[in-house]
């Protein structure tokens, strides 16, 4: 699939579901490059996990105020992933986690906030130096909480 096919369909999948602040692209940058590995799209099955994700993302940019979420990166197919070093079962690769920065907000200020989500016991915070890992593991039947990186 290319970029502006990813683009047309998961933005229309998107637009259905009513999402206004992420975009297709936030979720998969389809054809970007790391290590001879190109990012392919997810399989349109897996947008399930991807709004139970933007459901939490938007609780995210509300909360503390409406400072913008950053995606550094979601969706990762296994080669991309093996590329830049993720861990081989990266929830990454279900398109139910993100690498993100919210603006105004420490890394630890963020996962601070997720904890405090009604949700938290579902999900796994990595607290990292410069972004913070969310994924919604426990809303996709996997084992939860977890937690791991700097106190």
């Amino acid at each position: 699939m290319t970029k502006d096919d990813w683009v047309e369909i998961c933005g229309k999948c998107l637009a259905d579901h009513g999402t206004k602040n992420f975009s297709a692209l936030e979720i998969c940058d389809v054809g970007r490059r790391s290590g001879g590995a190109v990012l392919s799209a997810p399989p349109q099955k897996l947008l399930d996990n991807a709004y139970k994700l933007i459901d939490v993302l938007e609780w995210l940019r509300t909360e503390g105020g409406t400072a913008s979420v950053l995606v550094n990166s979601w969706y990762r197919d296994d080669w991309y992933n093996k590329a830049i070093g993720g861990v081989k079962n990266s929830m990454h690769k279900t398109c139910a986690a993100a690498d993100v920065v919210k603006m105004g907000r420490t890394p630890s200020e963020v996962a601070d906030l997720l904890e405090r989500h009604p949700h938290a016991k579902l999900f796994g915070l990595g607290r990292y130096k410069t972004f913070t890992h969310i994924d919604v593991r426990g809303m996709i039947n996997r084992l939860s909480p977890a937690r791991w990186g700097q106190a």
